[in-house]
């Protein structure tokens, strides 16, 4: 028999009614459900034939996860799930929904369609992020961001690639992001969109002074060193749209990819460029529709 997870952001109030009528869909199934002890005092009763598990119980023997929510939901799961090569299928509720490949609606066919081996699951590249202040490696889906720290002038942000310098930046942060980071806030800041199985980084400055500043896409094998002056005396940095702490500016960091990935389950309507057409509107006469 399977052993389905199934993760949830419980802060989503549609939880409380979305998480139960889940529940007695998949009574018939033949598989095992489980999900995370700790979620019961924001759901409601839990039925008898759904396992609540720790965290490091659920991981084990795991066949797929499932992971309610949005993208930031598929972010954190992707954290929990860690070096486990265990597929996500994300269900989305939430907003623009790039990483999420189910609705609510079709989650039974797409468990019984991947079982089947009907779906696609996708390895995607992680970014390794080591911090000399900090103890552990910590590692990212989308995008590393370094940031000025609320202070109101530019920082100056050293970049070298393979120990040979890349740029010194005079700008209010910058981003690194994966393929699959690169529709994020890399986006947001003017940064290529690149398809999620392509082995590259995009090193992208925020706010740069100088206009000839662009991002740049990199081998995903090249290894990067930041280092930051500011007049602050100290920076952010942040992982997936987490703050990762706030670090002086002799701190050391280092980025590369990470020696596993995450798997990702897509469904042939999540194919990647039909969702760029769908999310972003693309091919859409917007004449017509402002009439």
């Amino acid at each position: 028999m399977s052993k389905i997870s199934v993760f949830v952001n419980t802060l989503k109030p549609v939880m409380k009614t979305v998480l139960p009528a889940f529940f007695k869909k998949i009574r018939p199934l033949p598989h095992t459900f489980c999900v995370p002890d700790t979620i019961k005092p924001s759901i409601g009763d839990i039925p008898s034939y759904v396992e609540q598990l720790p965290l490091e119980k659920l991981l084990e023997d795991c066949d797929l996860v499932l992971s309610f929510g949005g993208d930031g939901t598929m972010l954190m799961t992707a954290r929990l799930i860690g070096h486990h090569a265990i597929p996500i299928l994300g269900v989305n509720l939430g907003g623009l929904g790039f990483l999420t490949a189910s609705s609510i609606d079709s989650a039974i066919d797409n468990i019984d369609r991947f079982f089947r081996k009907d779906l696609i699951v996708e390895p995607r590249t992680l970014l390794r992020l080591d911090v000399d202040q900090l103890e552990k490696p910590v590692f990212l889906l989308n995008d590393f961001v370094a940031d000025k720290a609320g202070f109101s002038r530019l920082i100056q942000i050293r970049v070298d690639v393979d120990d040979r310098l890349l740029n010194s930046y005079l700008a209010d942060g910058l981003i690194i992001a994966t393929p699959t980071g690169s529709t994020a806030y890399s986006l947001a800041n003017g940064g290529p969109i690149v398809n999620p199985m392509t082995n590259a980084f995009v090193i992208n400055p925020i706010c740069p002074h100088t206009l000839s500043n662009r991002p740049i896409i990199i081998s995903d094998s090249s290894k990067i060193r930041i280092s930051v002056k500011s007049e602050q005396g100290e920076f952010n940095i942040f992982g997936d749209g987490n703050m990762i702490g706030k670090f002086p500016l002799e701190t050391k960091v280092l980025l590369s990819k990470a020696d596993f990935k995450v798997h990702l389950v897509q469904t042939p309507s999540h194919e990647f460029f039909t969702i760029l057409r769908e999310k972003l509107g693309w091919g859409e006469n917007f004449r017509l529709l402002n009439r």
